[in-house]
């Protein structure tokens, strides 16, 4: 009985095709986003507003372990009629192009920016981690997650991606001209 591939020779032929257009789909692209707005997510059983304005830079490396990211990087989120945190450093940002997502204008390398960080919930040391999607113009589909901990959760709005209700988000190509 053949094995559900054929021969071995097939199977690891069509594994690397596979693992080639993963990897395309998803690999690390130069650039940076700017943008903000507002969304909304459900937190401790209700929605939460939650707004947002960043720039901020991929990372140097190829993978999101180990991603360096250039500078400046600025990102503000303010939610709870108060709450605040403030980005001081990133630590990880992975910008890739999921090939379903049409990003333009203008053109860019990339439409998905995943990052991590630290910084300051109300003051007080944090983390984040967090994704933005640019999905085009003018903005409606382009979505975000955030997970903010400062001891413990102060923010969750991870489960899902949330359209933004108010804003854009942007992904640029490092340097000027079109891809």
């Amino acid at each position: 009985m053949d094995k559900p591939c054929g021969k071995a020779v097939l199977c690891a032929g069509a594994a690397a095709a596979a693992l080639m257009s993963m990897s395309f789909a998803w690999a690390h692209e130069p650039g940076r986003m700017t943008g903000g707005g507002s969304f909304f997510c459900p937190y401790y059983g209700g929605y939460q507003r939650v707004t947002h304005g960043f720039e901020l830079h991929c990372g140097t490396g190829g993978a999101f372990e180990g991603a360096d990211p250039a500078e400046p990087n600025n990102l503000e989120i303010n939610f709870s009629g108060g709450d605040n945190f403030h980005l001081t450093t990133l630590t990880k940002g992975l910008c890739s192009d999921d090939l379903a997502i049409d990003q333009k204008p203008p053109v860019a390398p990339f439409d998905t920016f995943v990052g991590e960080g630290t910084g300051t919930f109300n003051g007080q040391p944090a983390t984040i981690s967090f994704t933005f999607v640019d999905a085009g113009e003018p903005g409606t589909s382009d979505t975000a997650r955030v997970l903010i901990t400062a001891g413990s959760t102060v923010l969750d709005c991870d489960d899902a991606a949330a359209p933004l209700t108010f804003g854009n988000h942007q992904a640029h190509k490092l340097t000027g001209g079109s891809k």
